[in-house]
């Protein structure tokens, strides 16, 4: 069984895997990076280390205007650190592998990894690598 963490962007919740989380912080203003992507809010300093924060909702979605930021989410992976902003974050749950349901119908997004469907609710997966290493890349 694994743990996944649950945040809610655009009305819609999304996860990823506990294990590639560092912290979770209250939403804090960036410093503007000149000339970078929409979806790149700025970048921030936690404890001396400068950090990229991506708008979360603009990275998935680049027509949103959603501005309900609450949290920040700081992830690692690969030795990686990135964060990202969200409209809140709503929780930490239980789930098995075999609760991931493939979504044929968008192959487009690479970076979803399927949906969790838990009870009435259905929990887009993020592919936390591709997440990140597709940001790092765009920047």
């Amino acid at each position: 069984m694994s743990k996944i963490l649950v945040f809610l962007s655009d009305n819609q919740e999304y996860s990823v895997d506990i294990s590639y989380v560092k912290e979770i912080r209250n939403w804090t203003k960036s410093t503007i990076v000149p000339n970078s992507p929409d979806f790149l809010e700025g970048i921030i300093n936690i404890r001396g280390l400068v950090i990229p924060l991506i708008n979360f909702s603009k990275k998935n979605n680049p027509t949103s205007n959603n501005n309900q930021k609450k949290a920040i989410v700081v992830f690692e992976v690969d030795n990686k650190t990135i964060s990202f902003s969200v409209d809140d974050v709503l929780e930490i749950l239980p789930y098995h592998k075999e609760d991931l349901r493939s979504i044929n119908f968008n192959e487009s997004n690479i970076f979803l990894e399927g949906i969790i469907s838990l009870e009435e609710r259905n929990i887009f997966k993020i592919k936390e690598k591709s997440f990140v290493v597709g940001c790092i890349n765009e920047q």
